[in-house]
């Protein structure tokens, strides 16, 4: 893993715990852990694997704190992993996400507004017999807003849907993930594999390719 990754996680881990800090400090805040499906649509969707026009399901966690009145914030992670027909490959992606809330939680039916900033990570591995032999890494960093409802049963649980519109200037595996699917050998998927990570596309800034995409988002959240 490389510095810019642990950078990601670190920084998506350092958000969480001033969320976590911030719960405790006061009586009048709100804090809310659950779980979420995102369905994202179209290649074009940053968090998918582009040249994939299929609708792509991931499963994730996220905290929330609401500070005060209707302003908080969320960091959430997701994650999917998928296998190609030959079982060559395999592709994982795992979104991090850190918004922030207008959202009243305390209301029973809330529409509310959202917006951040997100990396999207990606990995292929190219298998021999289930063991990996070769990968490939990138991770994109974007930006989203969109908005949604939330609805609460009593004090200490809500469902909510969303949407996000997501952009980023991606790298690495723009137009990769189809190439890799199709691959019918081991030796077709490590020359993929081989030729991205050659290419420095991993983290390469001079080599993005700006696009977006929708993220459709539907889960529970328990509040304390």
């Amino acid at each position: 893993m490389g510095i810019s990754r642990w950078r990601a996680v670190w920084l998506a881990g350092a958000a969480l715990a001033v969320i976590a800090a911030a719960a405790g400090s006061a009586e009048a805040q709100t804090f809310g852990i659950g779980a979420r499906m995102t369905s994202i649509s179209g290649p074009e969707s940053p968090a998918a694997n582009d040249g994939d026009s299929s609708r792509t399901r991931f499963w994730g966690g996220f905290a929330r704190v609401h500070i005060i009145g209707s302003l908080g914030f969320e960091v959430a992670m997701d994650y999917d992993s998928v296998t190609n027909d030959t079982e060559t490959a395999r592709v994982r992606s795992m979104p991090i996400q850190v918004s922030g809330l207008l959202l009243n939680a305390k209301k029973t039916f809330a529409p509310y507004l959202l917006g951040g900033f997100g990396w999207y990570k990606h990995k292929v591995e190219a298998l021999d017999q289930g063991n990996t032999v070769a990968t490939a890494h990138s991770t994109d960093f974007g930006y989203h807003l969109g908005g949604g409802l939330q609805l609460k049963f009593g004090r200490h649980a809500a469902i909510f849907a969303d949407y996000r519109y997501v952009w980023v200037d991606a790298n690495g595996l723009d137009g990769f993930s189809g190439l890799i699917k199709s691959a019918t050998s081991l030796t077709s998927v490590i020359g993929l594999v081989a030729s991205v990570a050659g290419a420095g596309g991993a983290d390469d800034p001079d080599d993005g390719v700006s696009r977006g995409g929708s993220m459709w988002i539907g889960g529970l959240t328990i509040y304390f």
